[in-house]
């Protein structure tokens, strides 16, 4: 078996080592030509597994000194908001925790039956001092933290003025690491950071000082923070606004979200935050949003993916600027003017079966003896519904209305039962699948769902990819797009656009908004569902 070149015995050392050079770009930032690290195994196999880990860790080092930039304007009024803002939250959560005037009551008589217990030893002062001190302590807590604050306010202040940076090189460090930012401790760029750092930590102690009296709207003075609040806009998160529009929605007021779109955004959000390392959406700034967009545009790859992300990036943030009355962003909502990558428009022939493909996976699924390869494409082909909404159908849901069939496909979250538009609805069963066989395997089918297989809707996707249509090179479409794009076509001419929405299951305001709300209604629509071709 050849052997990796990277791994080699340390000197003098049955011990394996791993060994690569770095790139002639780099080496100046790394000061290095050459890394090494010990695997600590004498073991071949071993040391090989680990060096896996090790060069991808590397790897990812290049990656990110190879990002790392110039700090900007953005990048100081960035750190000294972020800054003010953190430590506020701080002092909120300190405020939060000081004990009570009972909690300071009960201590006190603690120690004070501990003394008449005998706990204390008269020959050991000491120990009497200790608990005294422990009370003392929770008792002046707020007191001790003023003279803390009052100190830490002067030093600061002077250290401002002389140009110092001991007292906040801790958060400078923090920053320039999570930014991703190429500065030397000993720059010019680091000592303003600090700075900007500093006047936010002034503003910060100036606001507690205010809060010990009682006044918690007070507002900076330093005018590079004037225009920030202190209110709990400023600590929204991502999540918070994401929570917030779900409970708007559930609630019926504004436009209609799916849980399908807010479990996508808590996603693509959380890759956004885990990248920046906050979570607070008032301090995202233009440029941050141009360099993410920027890092998912890999050698100009990856259009679609990024301009989906940086979308609902917008759309999350757009939803904290109205909830907030435009406070989260007070002079401006800070995508305006970003420029969204082009993603290249497909033709949605890709995304349809023919009616060649469709036929062969029909005839494929009625050999299958498994319930969902044997009915859901099928049901998919004559309906167009979502295949993960004919997954939820019941024995109870298969009903009759005026001597026509139904599915009754059904949003009832409660029960675990979802549709993508958050409606119910009544779907006609095609005559083609009443002489398949459909009915008949509902009436022998026990209560209860019809397809019970786990990993159900997967298995027969792979099995239509791997097996139906094994071989194939070009477009394969995923089974619910594949046949919904095809009844739209199939249904041309034959079936209303009203009627086919609610069919379907898409989102409408016109009059097919009207479809389901009585009974009366559908054999009309069964009589067109008959009208679509037998495939």
């Amino acid at each position: 078996m050849p052997r990796a070149n990277h791994i080699s015995r340390r000197r003098n050392s049955n011990i394996y080592q791993v060994r690569l050079r770095v790139p002639l770009d780099l080496v100046e930032s790394i000061g290095r030509k050459e890394l090494t690290r010990s695997l600590g195994t004498p073991d071949y196999a071993e040391a090989k597994k680990l060096s896996r880990i090790v060069l991808a860790g590397w790897a990812q080092d290049f990656d990110d000194v190879r990002n790392r930039r110039d700090l900007t304007e953005d990048d100081l009024q960035h750190a000294m908001t972020d800054h003010y803002r953190s430590q506020l939250n701080r002092d909120d959560q300190f405020r939060q925790s000081l004990p009570t005037g009972n909690e300071i009551d009960a201590e006190r008589q603690q120690v004070v039956q501990r003394v008449m217990a005998g706990e204390f030893d008269v020959e050991e002062p000491l120990a009497m001092l200790d608990a005294s001190i422990d009370f003392l302590t929770l008792e002046k807590r707020l007191k001790l933290d003023q003279k803390h604050r009052a100190c830490q306010h002067d030093e600061m202040k002077r250290q401002v003025a002389e140009g110092q940076t001991d007292l906040m090189r801790y958060a400078a460090d923090e920053f320039i690491v999570r930014h991703r930012l190429s500065i030397d401790a000993d720059s010019p760029a680091y000592r303003q950071l600090c700075h900007r750092l500093a006047r936010g930590e002034i503003e910060f102690l100036k606001r507690t000082f205010e809060r010990d009296t009682g006044n918690f709207g007070g507002q900076p003075s330093d005018p590079l923070l004037h225009s920030a609040s202190n209110g709990p806009t400023i600590r929204t998160t991502f999540d918070d606004i994401i929570t917030e529009q779900e409970k708007q929605s559930a609630q019926g007021i504004g436009r209609n979200v799916a849980a399908s779109t807010i479990y996508k955004y808590r996603g693509q959000m959380k890759g956004f935050t885990d990248w920046r390392r906050s979570t607070q959406a008032a301090t995202v700034t233009k440029a941050e949003v141009e360099r993410w967009r920027d890092t998912l545009l890999v050698d100009g790859k990856n259009r679609k993916t990024a301009r989906d992300k940086v979308g609902s990036l917008r759309s999350v943030l757009m939803w904290g600027q109205k909830q907030s009355d435009g406070k989260l962003f007070p002079n401006g909502f800070i995508m305006e003017h970003v420029l969204m990558p082009t993603a290249v428009v497909s033709d949605s022939a890709v995304k349809t079966y023919t009616l060649a493909d469709a036929r062969k996976l029909l005839k494929a699924a009625s050999e299958r003896p498994e319930p969902h390869f044997r009915w859901l494409p099928w049901m998919a082909a004559y309906s167009g519904a979502r295949i993960g909404e004919l997954l939820q159908l019941t024995k109870a849901d298969i009903i009759e209305i005026s001597g026509y069939h139904f599915y009754h496909i059904q949003h009832d979250p409660e029960n675990g039962r979802t549709t993508k538009t958050k409606k119910s609805r009544k779907v006609p069963i095609h005559p083609a699948m009443i002489t398949e066989g459909f009915l008949t395997f509902v009436s022998e089918a026990a209560d209860g769902p019809l397809f019970t297989a786990s990993r159900a809707y997967q298995n027969m996707t792979d099995w239509i990819r791997t097996e139906v249509f094994k071989g194939r090179t070009g477009p394969r479409p995923a089974p619910s797009h594949g046949f919904r794009h095809l009844f739209q076509d199939l249904r041309f001419g034959k079936i209303s656009q009203e009627g086919s929405d609610y069919i379907t299951g898409r989102a409408s305001t016109g009059s097919a908004a009207l479809y389901g709300k009585s009974d009366a209604m559908l054999p009309e629509l069964a009589k067109e569902m008959a009208k679509l071709p037998i495939i």
